[in-house]
C-alpha cells in the first residue's frame, strides 16, 4: 500500500497511520498480473474531507489553520486533516513580500479568509491579508496582529537602465 494511499491527510510515515502485524480492512484498487502487483487503499473507506468543503469553508468565511508548507509562490495552510488551502504570495499581506518566510513559518496558526473553493480541482484560495482588521478596528480575541519585516535594504547598486552614461 503506497503511503499516499493511507490516509486523507499527509501522512510523513507508514507507522503514524499502521503497525507491523496489525489487521487492516483495504480496498484494492488496482491488479498489475505482469507484474504480478496489488494497489490497495485504506484512505477509500473513510470519507473524504472534500466531500463537504464547500459548506465548512464558503468564500468570505474566516477559519483558522496551521502553516504545513512555505514554497516560492506561497503557503500552503491546513484547514481540517486532508484539506488544505494556499495563500498566494500576493494575498499574505497589504504591501509586497519578496519572501513568503518574512510573514509566515511552518507550524504557525493563523487566520484566513476563504476566496474561493474548487472541489473538483481540490483546491482553496486563502487570504491573510483580508482577515487582518480593517484600519481602526481591534484584532479579535482570538486574533493576533502579524509582524511583517520590512525589506532589506539594497547594498548592491542597481544596473542597467536607460541612462547616457
Amino acid at each position: 500500500m503506497h503511503i499516499s494511499e493511507m490516509s486523507w491527510s499527509r501522512v510523513q510515515d507508514a507507522s503514524q497511520v499502521v503497525q507491523p502485524g496489525q489487521a487492516v480492512k483495504v480496498v484494492v484498487l488496482k491488479l498489475d498480473r505482469e507484474k504480478h502487483k496489488v494497489s490497495l487503499g485504506l484512505r477509500q473507506l473513510t470519507p473524504s474531507p472534500w466531500d463537504n468543503v464547500d459548506a465548512n469553508y464558503p468564500p468570505g468565511s474566516a477559519v483558522q489553520g496551521k502553516v504545513t508548507r512555505l514554497m516560492d509562490f506561497g503557503a500552503f495552510v491546513e484547514l481540517e486533516p486532508g484539506v488544505e488551502g494556499l495563500i498566494h504570495i500576493s494575498e499574505l499581506a497589504p504591501q509586497r513580500v519578496r519572501r513568503v518566510a518574512d510573514v509566515v513559518q511552518a507550524g504557525q496558526e493563523v487566520r484566513v479568509m476563504v476566496l474561493d473553493v474548487d472541489r473538483s480541482q481540490r483546491r482553496i484560495a486563502l487570504s491573510l491579508k483580508a482577515a487582518m482588521p480593517k484600519e481602526g478596528e481591534e484584532p479579535g480575541e482570538d486574533e493576533e496582529e502579524i509582524e511583517v519585516k520590512p525589506p532589506r535594504p539594497r547594498t548592491t547598486p542597481l544596473r542597467g537602465g536607460l541612462g547616457d552614461h
